[in-house]
């Protein structure tokens, strides 16, 4: 370097940082240079030596997300899919794991759930398409329940509406949700629902408006979560 030059080599902690004569190192400045190549390396080296430790140390929070999920699907899919589901929370993890950015935010895991919620969803629509019949009468009925709870014949909100119908029927009783489905579904009169149920035209009219109505608290309620 010639004598005079205004620029001078200053060596911290190892790492060469050139700085102009009279300015002071901002250490800010530097981190930020370097914090990209350094973090993605930390993050293969973690891939490559500790992903089976990590994943290990999230596996209760993974498979708590996968569980509530499942709970919420048919018994007879939730029994075929929940080792599918488990799997792919995982491998969602992993993938977090690769594009988390801790100067964001340094807690991987409102990303990692966010992620995990949405890559189960995704999977339940594309086994609905590829095998419809695993969920016909499942989401026919929250389907009917949707009709009588919105007034109109259409299920535009797909299988979540339908996860969250599911989880609405489960606040009526059997008989509630029996009566529902009748008249729904079955398109069946109060009066040929009575009889089956040896009561009143007018006492199933009530029933069922009372229904309609719970569900409907129930998902108004769920909505302003």
């Amino acid at each position: 370097m010639e004598e005079g030059d205004p620029v001078r080599y200053l060596q911290t902690s190892g790492v060469i940082i050139m700085a102009r004569k009279k300015k002071t190192v901002n250490v800010d400045d530097i981190w930020d240079s370097i914090s990209k190549p350094v973090v993605n390396n930390l993050k293969i080296s973690i891939l490559k030596r500790f992903v089976n430790q990590v994943l290990h140390h999230y596996n209760p929070k993974i498979m708590y997300l996968v569980n509530r999920y499942s709970k919420h699907l048919p018994n007879y899919v939730a029994t075929s899919e929940v080792e599918d589901l488990s799997t792919l929370a995982k491998l969602e993890f992993i993938e977090t794991l690769k594009v988390w950015n801790p100067d964001v935010n340094d807690n991987i895991w409102p990303l990692a759930r966010r992620r995990i919620e949405g890559a189960m969803k995704d999977h339940i629509r594309y086994i609905t398409r590829t095998d419809p019949s695993k969920f016909y009468d499942w989401v026919a009925d929250a389907a009917y329940f949707f009709m009588a709870v919105n007034d109109r014949a259409d299920f535009e909100h797909g299988i979540e509406t339908g996860v969250e119908l599911n989880e609405a029927m489960n606040c009526l009783t059997p008989r509630e949700q029996r009566i529902v489905i009748a008249h729904t579904k079955e398109d069946l009169t109060f009066k040929e629902i009575g009889g089956q149920f040896s009561i009143s035209e007018s006492q199933i009219s009530r029933i069922y408006k009372k229904s309609i109505e719970k569900i409907k608290k129930y998902l108004e309620k769920k909505n302003k979560v």
